[in-house]
């Protein structure tokens, strides 16, 4: 009895995250590069016909160091993605985007959230920022011992102490795509572990 309530839960978990992604991507993929400034392709090889409504902008994300994806600020929507059958959709790449390879798009019927894989922008006039820290020039100190002039006075200097000029910049990690329906699946799982024992 507690394995068929088991198996019923297990099934019933698998149909709720398959039915949790609106839409199976063909394109953007992990190897997908845009360019700003050029049109690009979205597509995608499931339908969505079955629902009410099938037609969702498609919104530019952008994931966080902390892999969280959230809407690139100041784009609009790229487009509006009719799902009633498998196709593709042809979008202009902002130019307002900086070069970085953590973008993905969002056509979201919520609760159903569908993110493409992560993906590269390339922007030759906004480059990526660096993770790199940069160090110019050495320590330098002075002793503040006196020091003769050249009529034979003495002068005496303050100690100082001249530190190296350091900058930080930063670059998004590459942390994995956001997956859908993980903290569903995670909770059932959690679930199912809790009827076990």
């Amino acid at each position: 009895m507690k394995s068929t309530a088991i198996l019923a839960i297990a099934a019933s978990t698998v149909a709720t995250v398959a039915s949790a992604e609106l839409l199976k991507y063909g394109a953007p993929i992990a190897t997908t590069t845009w360019t700003a400034g050029q049109d690009a392709t979205i597509s995608w090889t499931n339908t969505c016909a079955g629902l009410p409504n099938t037609t969702f902008p498609v919104m530019l994300q952008v994931q966080r160091a902390d892999g969280v994806q959230t809407p690139v600020t100041g784009v609009p929507s790229l487009g509006d993605l009719d799902c009633s059958k498998a196709g593709s959709l042809t979008v202009k790449v902002p130019t307002t985007v900086p070069t970085g390879s953590l973008y993905s798009i969002l056509v979201s019927n919520t609760p159903d959230l569908s993110y493409s894989a992560l993906f590269t922008i390339k922007n030759d006039a906004m480059p990526a920022p660096s993770s790199n820290v940069t160090t110019t020039g050495a320590p330098t100190a002075t002793s503040g011992l006196p020091t003769a002039s050249v009529n034979g006075t003495a002068t005496a200097t303050k100690p100082s102490v001249t530190a190296p000029t350091t900058t930080t910049t930063t670059k998004p990690n590459n942390a994995g795509a956001l997956k859908t329906g993980s903290a569903a699946a995670l909770a059932v799982a959690g679930a199912v572990a809790a009827l076990i024992f």
